[in-house]
Parts: C-alpha cells; sequence; structure tokens
C-alpha cells in the first residue's frame, strides 16, 4: 500500500472512531463504546509492539477484540433504528 492511500486510510480509520465515541446522539451503547477504547488500545499496542515475543498475541487478542466489537456494533444499530422507527410511529 502506497504512503497516501495508508494515510487516508487511517484518517478514515480515526474519524469513523471519534464519530462513533464522541456522537451527540451515539449509535453505540457504552459497553460498545469501552470495547471500541480497547480494540484501539489493543491495535496501537499491536503496532508499537514490532519485533515482541507477545506481538502474535496481541494480534489474536486484536482480531478477537475486532469481531466483538462488529458483533455488538450491528446489534446496537439494529436496536436504534428499531427505537427509531418506534418514535415515528
Amino acid at each position: 500500500m502506497e504512503s497516501a492511500a495508508l494515510n487516508t486510510c487511517v484518517f478514515l480509520f480515526a474519524f469513523a472512531s471519534m464519530f462513533l465515541l464522541g456522537g451527540k446522539r451515539p449509535l453505540l451503547a457504552f459497553s460498545t463504546r469501552l470495547l471500541l477504547v480497547g480494540l484501539l488500545g489493543l491495535a496501537l499496542g499491536y503496532l508499537v509492539a514490532d519485533g515482541t515475543w507477545y506481538r502474535p498475541y496481541l494480534a489474536v487478542a486484536t482480531a478477537v477484540a475486532n469481531v466483538l466489537f462488529v458483533a455488538f456494533a450491528a446489534i446496537d444499530v439494529h436496536h436504534w433504528q428499531k427505537k427509531r422507527a418506534a418514535e415515528r410511529e
């Protein structure tokens, strides 16, 4: 991946994370936002831990946290949509 494309991906990832964490009307439940903060911490730890013995463990923990976050986020968005639909009726 070229430097410009990588910079764009990092910007979009950071923007999306901040949107999900700090929105006025949050789509995500508080626990899911905490999971996102943990996921960002694990990803940062993986990035910093280049060449250490525990980097593979961080990779697995980051992958597991990512799968959990996507599942919880999907559930939260579904509940948010149902709540909005009920408010319109």
